[in-house]
């Protein structure tokens, strides 16, 4: 993206892969763009008139996240560059960037061999296993409320699909970056007891990743414009939230920075200050998906009455004891849609959940799910014969008070039904308002 005289260009990479990183600035400055700074994974670039630059990415293990980009230890090493000809750039954590227009009067920053690899697989080390950390995580929650979830209802949520995605998609990011630091690591050894130079090329591998990241963030502007689109204030405002902690720990780290303290201190506060504002962020967040979804939920009474596709209270010649006894929860998605409705009438109560979807094998999931569910609780589902179409199933819990129908593109599920309707009566009112 170039706004003026500025450019951002997407480019993750970790330490051991830092060779690939020089190359690549050294063209973009032949195109006339000169690096300016790292903002996480994004390079940032200033114009220039084309020329001929030499970059030197340098690795730092010793510098942690939590010393700022300015510790005694990396001005110290700065001074070292300096004097054996290179200009700083920029830093991003461990990774520091010099640059030189006179190629001729620089030395190489690290002369030996051994050193430079124990430095680049301890930094790279760390990045993999944090990453490989986040992916678990990630992958856990994401199978908490999506496959490991009491029913299929995530397949009617956009942001549930596509966070889905954006994870299995993360996650094949960083078993690449992992297959391909393995074989590194292992050539390297061999190189090192043959007494050869090591290579820290890996430009197949970090353009699979980098296509993964476009990917992804094609994706996450896909799921901020369906978020506008319907309606979901409450991701958006979580998205802002997840801005402003970004924001936070950065302003804090470089207020903390200015101070006056020694390098050890500065880390300790930094440390203090993250957990500080993870907690109160977390905190934050939860607050406020509770009292959204509370109050989503809460829709008017008179406009489930006029909806005659929705099986309702009216279609049972019954009516609400009040306007706060109902509760109705709808999410659509590309796959599917999910209605649960539930409601108090002054004659008897309703309660249901409808799962659609013009996918055969959607239906099927969502089915066995819900069979699945109430076996771990000793509850079976036994099928029922009626007069309905054959394509219409019935299934009939012992409880007695919970119905199950299913067709090829439609299944409901309709709980503590207390109602003196006859079951007949009661399926054929179901099938005529839902299926017919």
């Amino acid at each position: 993206m170039i706004i003026g005289n500025t450019k951002w260009v997407l480019f993750n990479f970790v330490p051991y892969e830092y060779k690939y990183l020089e190359s690549y600035l050294e063209k973009m400055a032949l195109k006339g763009w000169k690096l300016e700074n790292i903002r996480g994974v994004a390079l940032k670039f200033r114009r220039i008139k084309p020329q001929k630059l030499k970059y030197s990415v340098d690795i730092m293990d010793r510098i942690s996240f939590f010393d700022g980009k300015n510790s005694d230890s990396a001005l110290e090493y700065r001074e070292y560059c300096k004097a054996a000809g290179w200009d700083f750039l920029c830093q991003r954590e461990k990774i520091q960037v010099y640059c030189t227009d006179n190629e001729a009067d620089t030395t190489p920053i690290y002369t030996d061999e051994k050193e430079k690899y124990s430095c680049v697989f301890k930094a790279s080390l760390k990045y993999i296993i944090l990453n490989l950390f986040t992916v678990v995580l990630l992958l856990f929650s994401q199978y908490m409320i999506t496959l490991g979830s009491y029913n299929a209802g995530f397949l009617a949520s956009n942001l549930n699909l596509f966070s889905l995605l954006m994870v299995i998609l993360f996650t094949i990011h960083e078993i690449t970056g992992l297959i391909n630091f393995i074989i590194w690591a292992a050539k390297a050894r061999i190189s090192l007891k043959k007494e050869e130079k090591v290579s820290y090329n890996f430009s197949v591998g970090i353009k699979i990743k980098r296509t993964i990241y476009f990917m992804m963030l094609a994706l996450t502007i896909l799921t901020v414009l369906l978020m506008i689109i319907n309606g979901e204030s409450i991701m958006l405002k979580i998205l802002g939230i997840n801005v402003l902690i970004v924001l936070a720990v950065f302003s804090w780290m470089s207020l903390v920075s200015r101070t006056s303290y020694k390098e050890k201190k500065k880390r300790k506060i930094n440390i203090i200050g993250y957990i500080v504002i993870i907690i109160f962020s977390f905190i934050l967040m939860s607050r406020m998906i509770f009292s959204e979804s509370w109050s989503s939920g809460k829709i008017n009474h008179s406009k489930i009455n006029n909806e005659n596709s929705i099986l309702s209270l009216k279609d049972f010649n019954d009516e609400s004891k009040s306007e706060d006894s109902l509760y109705i929860d709808e999410n659509n998605s590309i796959l599917a849609s999910n209605l649960f409705y539930s409601d108090i009438g002054k004659k008897s109560d309703l309660s249901y959940e409808l799962f659609q979807s013009k996918y055969q094998w959607a239906i099927k999931y969502s089915f066995n799910k819900e069979i699945n569910k109430m076996k771990k609780h000793d509850i079976e589902y036994v099928e029922q014969k009626t007069d309905l179409p054959k394509d219409i199933k019935v299934y009939v819990s012992k409880l007695k008070n919970t119905y199950l129908m299913v067709s090829s593109n439609k299944l409901i599920k309709v709980t503590n039904w207390d109602n003196d309707l006859s079951e007949k009566d009661l399926l054929n009112k179901i099938y005529d308002k839902v299926f017919k």
